[in-house]
């Protein structure tokens, strides 16, 4: 029987592609396909089935699935393969929130941009995990691009348990601490809210912080003093899921200030926990969202601490974006990922 291989820059515990590949793998042992995870930088899993990818033994059975978001050998590696191959598509963030923090980071989204018009004629079949993603692919002369939706965190953390009441709100954003989040208009925001209207709160920046984007984590750190928020603003670090999942069952909004993102799973998991959303209009936000939340298009930190406030205080205004949540998580839940795979791969038997 063909196995399914699936193949990416990195794998890394939490990481949004990360999750996805290890779903995609138990869907596809579901559908009696095995298969390993193969990568470039394993991090820190001890997961027996996640290897280096030159390890890989090539099978002309077997079906190469390749996760695309940054440069790294691996395309390099799986050109001259002749088993079937297929790109998926997390899309590439643009390098130059990086220039001035991590040059080789910015090296690398770059030729990973790069690189796509390279992939065109290369795969058998092209999917992208967004709409917005298969857009950009469209525009770079791709054709018949599908879509694999992101479902992985729907089966877990689904819990909707009532918050406490505490004169203490907890504000909150998840996502690495990298340029394109904007953790720094983040503690903007803070401030302005803290200045206008009350500094009666807990804003957690929950993200892994890698030692390469030390400028970019010493400037928000710089700007913690600065705007004198150490008490109010906390950068956690690289969280367990139960450790998250705290975070999220006791925050009262969740704000996110990303300027790109490829499709933003923190958006689900919010509403998943019942956390009204107020989101910057960046990348694929609005196509995720849909109508649900609060989105913006200007960064007005005073109007937006105003509105911030609203949603922290206005019960009625609080359970109107909920509602409208429900119902976009709801949309999330009709996808079946299992049977989308399973035609997938049945263009292949």
């Amino acid at each position: 029987m063909r196995q399914v291989q699936q193949f990416s820059a990195g794998f890394n515990p939490g990481d949004a592609i990360s999750n996805q590949m290890l779903e995609i793998r138990n869907h596809f042992r579901d559908l009696e396909y095995k298969g390993d995870i193969f990568s470039e930088n394993i991090g820190a899993s001890k997961l027996p089935f996640v290897k280096k990818y030159k390890t890989y033994g090539k099978s002309s059975k077997d079906i190469l699935l390749y996760h695309h978001s940054i440069h790294s050998g691996v395309f390099d590696f799986l050109r001259s393969f002749r088993s079937p191959r297929i790109l998926i598509y997390h899309n590439v963030t643009p390098h130059h929130f990086f220039d001035s923090y991590d040059l080789k980071m910015s090296y690398l989204l770059k030729k990973g941009r790069e690189e796509l018009k390279e992939m065109k004629d290369r795969f058998d079949l092209v999917l992208a995990v967004s709409k917005f993603n298969q857009k950009e692919l469209e525009e770079l002369g791709f054709q018949n691009v599908g879509i694999l939706p992101i479902t992985y965190q729907l089966a877990k953390n689904s819990t909707k348990n009532e918050k406490t009441s505490s004169p203490i709100k907890k504000i909150l954003f998840v996502g690495r601490i990298t340029p394109n989040k904007k953790q720094d208009d983040l503690i903007r925001l803070a401030f302005a809210y803290k200045s206008m209207i009350s500094d009666q709160f807990q804003f957690y920046l929950a993200g892994f912080s890698s030692r390469e984007l030390y400028l970019y984590r010493e400037e928000l750190e710089r700007m913690l003093d600065f705007y004198d928020l150490r008490k109010n603003i906390l950068i956690t670090g690289f969280l367990s899921d139960v450790e998250l999942n705290n975070l999220y069952q006791e925050a009262d909004a969740f704000v996110s200030m990303s300027e790109h993102e490829g499709f933003c799973v923190p958006l689900i998991e919010a509403m998943i926990h019942r956390i009204p959303i107020l989101a910057y209009s960046g990348g694929a936000v609005p196509e995720t969202l849909n109508g649900a939340g609060i989105l913006f298009k200007e960064k007005k930190f005073p109007d937006l601490a105003i509105l911030l406030n609203k949603i922290l205080t206005d019960i009625s205004f609080k359970n109107e974006i909920l509602t409208n949540q429900d119902l976009r998580l709801e949309e999330f839940k009709k996808t079946d990922l299992k049977s989308v795979l399973r035609t997938t791969i049945e263009i292949f038997s």
